[in-house]
């Protein structure tokens, strides 16, 4: 029996000594591919089940054998496994996983929903593609990378706004047609300050300026208004959902720096003709003050270089400058840089940062500057009870924008209208005359302003504002399946702008003797308080293979809004900037609040992971309207059906969905307050000693207003195969916008110029797809190839009886008398509207007996502004840790009428105006017929009024022109830096390191209109909408960047 006993000791002894060797003991650390450890990872041995999770600072400890395989698995990360050699210790970089990121989705209100639950189209942001082509404007780095997601940068100087649409434009020009923007929970309008065609105004930028790229946990655009019914009124447009980190739990105290350079370089598209001079009538200027009035022509003789009178008097070769622009302009520049706190242990994280952003534009002394302070935290007051808060600060000051326009002193108008004979050295050393004004460079006084004189005489615009947005959160889970939540939400903001406007400038409106300014100086402040607070009940539980998931809540929205300005001008004394200089006076004020209480629910029905039914309800009570009928109900249902569970034993099938959606939704936009009620003003003049009131506008009130309706259907098809190596997601959707609020015309009779009614009914139609493909993915090697692409059909339902037509006057927004903006009935959107040639019945082009132009009676349309295709196509390759990223993308479909064109060939700039004037040439012999009895034109035309013919006539043939672009809009590479310092003994501590070099507007593969960018057409609004307008040059930047972590 001894015996046996020892014989089983030694077995078993045996035994746990060759356990020993195989299942040895394994530890490692797991880091994010930016060196970021990670909390909470599953480790598990794949031969036998055994696991462990990773600790705070990326640990993990776990018996396992040689030949073994451990797998390393994430939420939001691709699956790592390993195969064990003899190594005892294993370090594991896991690696992003865009198809996993997307699984979850921030939603409407916050809410974290999975995706296959969703039955409509939601597309999650990836945010390194904000980080690694940064501009200032954090929404810039989406062009062409969500379907169906439409952004334009106007070129407009730095801190310059942007204009974005989401599936078209729900309503006419004028209204908002901007998504609803919503950062952690607080819902913001766009609110863009640029350039929407009044005049010759200044880009002020948006409130997107708020968001620092760095600190994005994610983003989420909900496209359709079933999306974002449950904002209600606010999202007619569709929505953009922004949440900022605030730290991870129980992964301690970390510092993040990270700083980007860039440089932007004005891209010269301009082929104006380099052989003829300043000039008119085919003569140079014979003295300084023949030129000084013709600068702005180049109908003069050939160039030969012999030495002519230009506006100052001096003799200057008679040659081509035609560099004059980009030789004014300079290189903007842009350095931002940013630090960040974060930390966290068992009941909470935080995360602060501060960054800062010092940026010149192109055009000299144009300088921006912001600051941004962001606090998150995230607290467990108890097991139950949570606390979220997020804080926003932001600075802004902005100098000198340029101003944009035709009629105005902005430095493209100026030098593009410019004669290329007059050399730009001129400009600048003789830009002030001895009496110190402006020296007269041309006939158009007040229209253009040499820029070198408003630099020299310290002419500035500035504007200074401040943005403080905070969100606070408490969330008491009841049970562990139902919770209750409050949420305040505060934004405030104060601008206070200011604006130097020196004497001595020219001007159509003379004060001086010699018609020049007298100088004029403004200031203004304007604050705005946005409160929302809401409530929030809700819960989910399962009841076998059925799920239920239901919400309830409230939320009251109040907006004040209050500003003054006062100007003076014709100065007194010269250049002393001061209200009381001005021997003319103006002061203003201006007060405003409103209020939009709201009660709305959802609810979700789940059936085995096969099948998910949604529906949104939600009325909303507006003081802007009538108090008899002040309120509105938006509802919405949709549904997904996850086919795929059904086809489980198809291998080449990973996920299919089908989905389906309708809501109705609305907005107020377009009812102001008070629209429905007379209001009376204070005015500064007296009667008798006695101050004077009266009925304040010419808009008679309409209290029976009501907002406008959107009501939208979608449908949609995703599919994953292969292994989540291709993926396909397409929509459907069409929406109609109908009782629009819209100005209407009234007899003069009454009092009124105008009021208020609900006219006009929209449509936009569309398909989006979204194709991914992964053709190659290795360990050390991988290649991600997407294209997007969307198609939008808009169309005009109605305009309101009596008239099928809507005129927006693009003459009265500040551009060079042509071409109008319609809406009409039975076409789409956003026609362009010209005369063109009058013509035969046979279609021949008639003309006069003087063989010149002879327009139509009435306008035409040469097509709609708004681009039918829009795309982009993306590849990504990566290399170990070298990451390269192309992209690619277009707009396709749309026209524009060019103002530059106009001017070009009126002013005789163009190489169209040539034509005529060349050696053997006596004129412009148009080919057409005569009105008078059709026989062919054998009638030669001076070129320059051939030309003027064109504005005069406000005929658009010759300068209308498709809007299309394809470009190569970024390319990037990153190298991640991380392992070599983890391999340094002396910078061991820094935990992950990377840089990264790209270039934006890397090339303009095709275009169709001349000497522009078809993006310098555009603006923040839609009244320009079609309408080249002098903007300027877009610029190609290089961007250069560092993200640490320590």
């Amino acid at each position: 029996m001894m015996r046996l006993n020892k014989l089983v000791v030694l077995v078993l002894a045996f035994f746990c000594c060759h356990l020993t060797v195989i299942a040895q003991q394994v530890t490692g650390k797991v880091t994010a591919n930016d060196g970021t450890p990670l909390l909470g990872v599953n480790i598990s041995v794949k031969e036998t089940k055994t696991g462990t999770i990773s600790e705070s600072n990326g640990a993990f400890q776990i018996a396992a054998s040689p030949g073994n395989t451990l797998v390393f698995s994430y939420i939001g990360f691709a699956t790592y496994e390993v195969t064990l050699g003899n190594e005892k210790n294993v370090d594991v970089t896991l690696k992003e996983d865009a198809q996993s990121l997307t699984e979850v989705v921030v939603t409407a209100l916050g809410v974290q929903r999975e995706s296959k639950k969703l039955g409509y189209s939601v597309t999650a942001v990836n945010t390194d593609q904000l980080t690694q082509n940064r501009t200032t404007n954090v929404m810039e780095s989406l062009e062409g990378r969500v379907a169906g997601l439409n952004i334009t940068p106007p070129a407009a100087g730095a801190g310059s706004s942007m204009q974005i649409r989401l599936r078209g434009q729900a309503a006419f020009a004028g209204a908002n047609n901007a998504p609803l923007i919503v950062i952690n929970g607080l819902p913001i309008d766009q609110g863009a300050r640029g350039v929407n065609g009044l005049g010759t105004p200044r880009d002020l930028g948006d409130n997107l300026s708020n968001v620092n790229p760095d600190d994005i946990e994610s983003m989420t655009v909900l496209k359709g208004a079933t999306a974002a019914a449950i904002y209600g009124a606010r999202a007619a447009n569709g929505a953009i959902i922004i949440t900022t980190k605030s730290g991870r739990k129980n992964q301690g105290i970390g510092v993040e720096y990270s700083s980007n350079y860039s440089t932007q370089h004005a891209l010269n598209f301009f082929d104006f003709q380099t052989e003829y001079g300043q000039g008119t009538g085919g003569k140079r200027p014979t003295s300084g003050a023949n030129a000084a009035t013709t600068g702005h022509f180049a109908w003069g003789e050939r160039l030969d270089g012999v030495p002519t009178p230009i506006f100052d008097g001096s003799l200057q070769p008679y040659s081509a400058n035609p560099d004059n622009l980009f030789g004014f302009l300079q290189t903007g520049t842009d350095f931002t840089n940013t630090i960040a706190m974060s930390g966290g242990g068992a009941n909470g994280s935080f995360r602060a940062s501060f960054s800062n952003t010092d940026a010149e534009g192109i055009t000299p002394n144009n300088e921006y500057n912001r600051k941004i302070a962001n606090v998150g935290i995230n607290h467990n007051i108890s097991k139950k009870l949570k606390l979220q808060l997020n804080i926003n600060y932001t600075n802004e000051q902005q100098v000198n924008p340029p101003q944009i326009g035709t009629q105005g002193p902005g430095a493209v108008n100026f030098f593009t209208r410019l004669a290329t004979s007059i050399p730009l050295s001129a400009l600048k050393n003789s830009a002030i005359a001895a009496n110190g004004t402006e020296t007269l460079t041309s006939g158009f006084q007040g229209t253009l302003l040499n820029p070198y004189y408003a630099l020299a005489v310290g002419q500035r615009y500035e504007t200074n504002r401040d943005r403080f947005l905070s969100t606070a959160t408490l969330r008491y889970d009841l049970t562990d399946w139902l919770y209750v939540q409050g949420r305040y939400n505060y934004d405030f903001a104060l601008t206070f702008t200011e604006s130097h406007d020196p004497g001595g400038i020219g001007t159509s409106v003379p004060t001086n003797a010699d018609g020049t300014f007298k100088g004029g100086y403004n200031l203004s402040e304007s604050k705005g308080t946005d409160v929302n607070a809401d409530f929030l009940v809700g819960g989910g539980k399962e009841f076998g293979k059925f799920s239920v998931d239901a919400n309830v809540g409230g939320n009251t929205w109040r907006v004040k809004n209050n500003g003054f300005n006062q100007s003076s001008s014709n100065f007194i004394v010269r250049d002393l900037y001061s209200i009381g200089n001005g021997s003319v006076r103006n002061q203003g004020y201006g007060f405003s609040q409103y209020r939009v209480n709201s009660l709305y629910g959802w609810a979700e029905l789940g059936y085995n992971n096969l099948l998910y039914l949604n529906f949104t309800g939600r009325q909303d009570w507006f003081s802007v309207l009538n108090p008899e009928d002040n309120s509105e109900l938006y509802q919405s249902v949709s549904g997904s059906f996850i086919f795929s569970e059904l086809m489980k034993n198809q291998t080449w099938l990973s996920y299919g969905k089908l989905r389906a959606s309708w809501a109705e939704v609305g907005s107020s936009n377009g009812v102001n307050p008070y629209d429905g009620v007379l209001t009376y003003g204070i005015s500064q003049n007296q009667f008798q000693g006695q101050t004077t009131a009266g009925i304040s506008g010419n808009s008679a009130p309409n209290r029976f207003l009501r907002p406008f309706s959107v009501e939208e259907k979608e449908i949609g098809i995703e599919l994953r195969m292969f292994g989540n190596r291709v993926t396909l997601d397409v929509s459907a959707f069409d929406k109609i916008t109908t009782d629009q609020v819209l100005d209407v015309q009234l007899s003069n009779t009454s009092g009124y110029n105008s009021s208020k009614e609900n006219l006009g009914s929209l449509k936009n139609s569309g398909l989006e797809f979204l194709v991914e493909v992964k053709p190659i993915q290795t360990p050390n090697f991988s290649w991600t190839s997407s294209w997007n692409h969307a198609f939008l059909a808009t169309k005009v339902l109605s305009v309101g009886a009596p008239s099928e037509i809507i005129v927006l006057n693009w003459g009265a927004t500040g551009n060079e008398f042509i071409g109008q903006l319609r809406y009409v009935e039975g076409l789409p959107m956003n026609q362009v509207y010209a005369r063109t040639y009058l013509k035969n019945e046979e279609g021949q082009i008639l003309l006069t007996d003087q063989g010149r132009l002879i327009p139509t009676t009435d306008y035409v349309s040469f097509g709609s502004s708004i681009p039918k295709h829009t795309g982009g196509w993306n590849n990504a390759f990566t290399y170990k840790n070298l990451s390269i990223n192309i992209h690619f993308d277009y707009k396709l479909g749309g026209v524009v009428i060019s103002s530059t064109a106009l001017n070009a060939n009126r002013q005789g700039h163009s190489k169209q105006s040539l034509v005529g004037r060349r050696e053997g040439e006596k004129g412009v012999v148009f080919p057409g017929v005569y009105r008078s009895n059709e026989q062919p034109n054998t009638t030669a035309v001076d070129p320059a009024t051939f030309y003027a013919d064109y504005r005069n006539n406000q005929m658009g043939d010759i300068v209308t022109f498709k809007s299309d672009f394809v470009k190569l809009r970024n390319v990037s590479i990153s190298y991640n830096l991380t392992d070599l310092m983890r391999k340094s003994n002396v910078l061991g501590f820094i935990k992950g390191l990377s840089v990264t070099a790209s270039c934006r507007n890397a090339a303009l593969l095709y275009k169709d209109i001349p000497d522009l960018d078809p993006e310098a057409i555009q603006s923040s609004g839609d009244f320009r909408s079609g309408y080249e307008n002098t903007s300027l040059p877009t610029t190609r930047n290089f961007n250069f960047s560092l993200n640490a972590k320590f």
